[in-house]
């Protein structure tokens, strides 16, 4: 064993023992999709961004593993290889586990990520919820294969790993579950805790009754501003607007921070007021001025099956003038195991079956995309293939038009592998390049070396 693997074990039993001591109410979420985004709606709820007066700690970035949830106990980024990082961390961590000093939180909320079976059982070792969130393990249903199934033997074994969270509950705890998805609505038999549910069907606790976007009207069209998401819980309407934003995954991570708000028992105020709290992070379901009067679609952050038809679909109905085009710009998904042709034929043909004006495929799955789209009627000249996205962004450079919505999404790249890293089109196409480090993903000196 390296000590880098010893120090992140020490790290992991401090923040077991920290946690066991302090006893911080722990709110912790887990699904296939939307987990970063349900955790910036609960920060927005809990207004976990006032440095003042919030006594709630959010995990930050993705820190979604065991040395990310210790990272998150002890308030300190990951250090890299920086020793007096490391010294520092391994100092907070010693004197805080000691009860020579405290965290000062009463409420943490971590995002919980499981690749392989047991990831999810070491997390709630150290941070036993009470409050689990589960946000969706097959949103599409069984037919469309889960991001992270390549680890699993089945569906249904990464559904008992997702219910980790809700076994661990105790009796005065809470489950937050989907009510939309069967497998998240079946785990309310695993617990004796109380459920709370989410979604958009009768019978949902906290009920999306509508999700639609906000538009600016100029002389190329209808503008995409922002999300207006009307729900119901506890026999009351409310109505929230988020500017910036797209998509039903932010409904429903909305939804299910509002439902945290309900079981919290916080009352009116708190829920009303979260948009204004609420940050999108770069790179998902966020709205961006792009060049020559465009809108960029920004969903680049990462890639699955349900999440690329989620947002084919909110393009396809979003309320544009018929002069305006609707783009598609995909690169491949990763980790579909043996449905990965399939999958990518899917998503192509939802491209044509949503009537979408005009579709670029990017990568080494793009041929797969493209078969799908021409065998569900979209023509020819309505679709470009590329093997890399620079390529794919000098020909959008130059080929778009005013009032044209531009939505880009795919898989994390990796050095080996063409067609994803899609927020170099986004970077090339936007109105402000300045503001790259600000809104995009990936704009860290080690990406771009890449």
């Amino acid at each position: 064993m390296s000590l880098l693997n010893i120090l992140e074990r020490w790290l992991v039993s401090r923040a077991a023992e920290t946690i066991k001591r302090e006893r911080p109410l722990v709110i912790a979420i887990t699904g296939t999709v939307g987990k970063s985004t349900t955790k910036r709606a609960i920060a927005a709820l809990l207004n976990a961004d006032d440095p003042v007066t919030s006594k709630t700690r959010v995990s930050p970035k993705s820190y979604n593993n065991d040395l990310g949830v210790a990272l998150t106990v002890f308030g300190h980024e990951a250090p890299g290889r920086s020793f007096l990082a490391w010294w520092r961390l391994l100092s907070t961590a010693w004197c805080i586990s000691h009860g020579w000093r405290s965290t000062g939180i009463r409420t943490f909320v971590f995002e919980m990520a499981a690749d392989h079976p047991g990831d999810l059982a070491r997390l709630v070792a150290i941070a036993p919820p009470d409050v689990a969130v589960i946000t969706a393990v097959t949103p599409e249903g069984d037919s469309i294969a889960p991001v992270h199934l390549t680890n699993y033997s089945s569906v249904q074994a990464l559904t008992e790993e997702k219910a980790t969270l809700v076994k661990a509950l105790k009796s005065n705890g809470t489950a937050i579950l989907n009510m939309d998805d069967p497998r998240v609505f079946a785990m309310r038999h695993l617990t004796a805790a109380p459920i709370i549910t989410f979604g958009s069907v009768d019978g949902a606790e906290v009920r999306l009754i509508r999700v639609q976007v906000l538009t600016e009207e100029n002389e190329y069209g209808r503008v995409p501003t922002g999300l207006e998401i009307q729900l119901e819980s506890l026999n009351r309407l409310r109505t929230l607007r988020i500017q910036g934003v797209f998509g039903t995954p932010i409904a429903f991570a909305v939804a299910a921070a509002v439902t945290v708000g309900v079981a919290l028992d916080l009352g009116l105020d708190p829920i009303q007021d979260l948009p204004n709290h609420f940050h999108p992070l770069p790179g998902r379901t966020r709205m961006i001025s792009g060049i020559k009067h465009t809108t960029l679609l920004d969903d680049t952050y990462n890639a699955s099956p349900a999440a690329v038809l989620s947002a084919i679909r909110d393009l396809a109905t979003m309320p544009l003038l018929e002069s305006q085009r609707r783009i598609v710009c995909l690169g491949e998904m990763r980790e579909l195991g043996d449905q990965s042709q399939g999958m990518h034929r899917l998503v192509g043909s939802e491209a044509a079956k949503r009537g979408i004006d005009f579709f670029v495929a990017c990568g080494t799955l793009a041929p797969a995309m493209v078969e799908g789209a021409l065998a569900n009627g979209m023509k020819e000249e309505q679709i470009k293939i590329f093997d890399d996205t620079p390529e794919a962004a000098e020909f959008l450079r130059e080929w778009i038009r005013p009032g044209d919505v531009i939505l880009a999404k795919a898989s994390e790249g990796r050095l080996d592998s063409k067609g994803v890293r899609m927020e170099r089109v986004i970077k090339a196409l936007m109105l402000e390049p300045q503001r790259a480090s600000e809104l995009l993903v990936r704009q860290e000196a080690a990406w771009k070396r890449r």
